[in-house]
């Protein structure tokens, strides 16, 4: 199990109390000793591991941060297990989404960035839920574009791919997070054009 840092998920920082003397190490082996922790310390939490666990501690010479016996401290409170948990769920969620081009109600701008990209235009609205970002983004697809010419009695037919609006998307956001997105699709069919006089690639 890799560690979980607390800072990516806790808006408030969590301090515990060692509840024997233990020894504040640099290494998550438990080499490299810092200062000894007498009983009754307080110590802010910034990492979980299996074992051992990242803090900040008061020593000798000021602050410092390093690993502790997660055995020599206090549990942690349940609501912020439960607080953590929650919040690891919610940005694998936003992870999954990302990978699969999906936009999710609550998503930040900055997610919405990486999966649609930097939207054709903004603007600001108002809503009886409050005032809305709105980002508006135009769909494109390459749809075949025939021409047919008569040349010399010959007729020839020829097929160029045109760039044309199949419809839009529209993102909602209110403090910069999605409160409502929308899909518009638009039927798109190839199109024949007559055009004499032009030859065929």
């Amino acid at each position: 199990m890799d560690v979980i840092y607390l800072d990516d998920y806790l808006k408030k920082p969590v301090g515990l109390k060692t509840v024997r003397s233990t020894l504040l190490t640099f290494s998550r082996d438990g080499s490299g000793p810092i200062d000894s922790l007498s009983a009754g310390t307080t110590v802010h939490l910034l990492g979980l591991g299996t074992d051992r666990h990242l803090v900040e501690a008061r020593v000798t010479n000021g602050k410092a941060e390093g690993w502790i016996l997660a055995n020599d401290l206090e549990p942690i409170p349940e609501e912020t297990i439960k607080e953590l948990e929650s919040k690891r769920a919610d940005d694998e969620k936003l992870k999954q989404a990302i990978a699969k081009k999906e936009v999710l109600v609550g998503m930040p701008e900055d997610a919405v960035l990486k999966i649609l990209g930097r939207p054709n235009s903004k603007s600001t609205i108002t809503e009886p839920s409050g005032t809305s970002e709105k980002w508006s983004y135009v769909t494109y697809k390459m749809v075949p574009l025939q021409t047919q010419n008569l040349i010399n009695g010959t007729n020839y037919v020829s097929t160029v791919y045109q760039k044309v609006v199949t419809g839009s998307k529209i993102v909602f956001f209110q403090d910069k997070k999605v409160i409502r997105f929308e899909v518009n699709q638009e039927r798109d069919t190839p199109q024949r054009l007559e055009t004499p006089g032009v030859l065929p690639y």
